[in-house]
């Protein structure tokens, strides 16, 4: 019995040996053909230098005149209202300034615009305004795919109408003919004061009288800042304390800066 636990002490011992240099030598010829193949191995292609692409220019805003830069023609524009389901009126260009407005007043492609069709709805302009096409094409993009779809979607019931101000209006800003021309004089701007729904509610921009109201204000202000250029209301100064301004004008020296306020 000692005799054979003794071989078999003797096997196991000749078993792990040989294992142990198969291990090493297995691991010896692993290194080999690692460091082989790092010599032979092609190296990585050089990775090419930046080249400076230029950056094409920015879409000027609707309503700018670049020097150089045919715009868009009157027949154009009133073209693309209709493709967007705009109904409008063409009107004619506004008479002379009264006595006591500023010089240049002045309107390009008038249109009433009269209603936005949104599905199978539309969204009526109360007060008709009266505006240069490219700001009622502007104004349209922004009821089509902001004030309608908000409204569905926080009040739970569809615009139908918007109560607004006349748009063009030969006058300074802020109604002070000693000042720059306002933008309604451009037929570049609105004025909105109230929000008319499927349900009856009417939601004006001075007062709300609930949660879901004053959300659907509170972000149609904000988002606003993605049409337009200038946004103004109440908070913003005396003269906005009861409606929301919209208009398209440039600002700043390079035209890219926004009043959101």
């Amino acid at each position: 019995m000692a005799r054979l636990k003794a071989k078999t002490r003797t096997m196991i011992f000749r078993a792990l040996v040989r294992c142990s240099v198969e291990v090493a030598l297995a691991l010896a010829l692993s290194a080999v053909a690692t460091s082989v193949g790092a010599l032979d191995a092609p190296s990585p292609p050089r990775r090419p230098e930046f080249q400076n692409v230029p950056l094409p220019e920015a879409k000027p805003a609707v309503g700018d005149k670049p020097p150089g830069v045919a715009t868009e023609s009157a027949e154009d524009c009133m073209a693309n209202l209709r493709a967007a389901g705009v109904a409008f009126e063409p009107a004619e260009a506004p008479a002379e300034a009264p006595a006591g407005a500023l010089d240049g007043c002045a309107i390009e492609a008038p249109v009433r615009l009269v209603s936005v069709t949104v599905g199978i709805r539309r969204v009526a302009l109360i007060a008709k305004p009266l505006l240069g096409c490219g700001f009622a094409l502007q104004f349209s993009d922004y009821v089509k795919n902001l004030l309608a779809p908000l409204g569905a979607g926080t009040l739970g019931a569809s615009l139908v109408a918007i109560d607004t101000g006349s748009g063009y209006e030969c006058r300074g800003r802020n109604r002070d003919n000693g000042t720059k021309l306002s933008a309604h004089a451009k037929g570049l701007a609105l004025d909105v004061g109230a929000f008319v729904f499927s349900d009856g509610r009417k939601i004006r921009i001075d007062a709300q009288s609930d949660p879901q109201s004053i959300s659907y204000i509170k972000t149609l202000r904000t988002a606003a800042c993605g049409w337009f250029t200038t946004i103004l209301g109440p908070g913003s100064d005396p003269y906005h304390a009861s409606h929301l301004h919209f208009d398209i004008e440039r600002h700043g020296s390079n035209g890219a800066y926004r009043i959101c306020q």
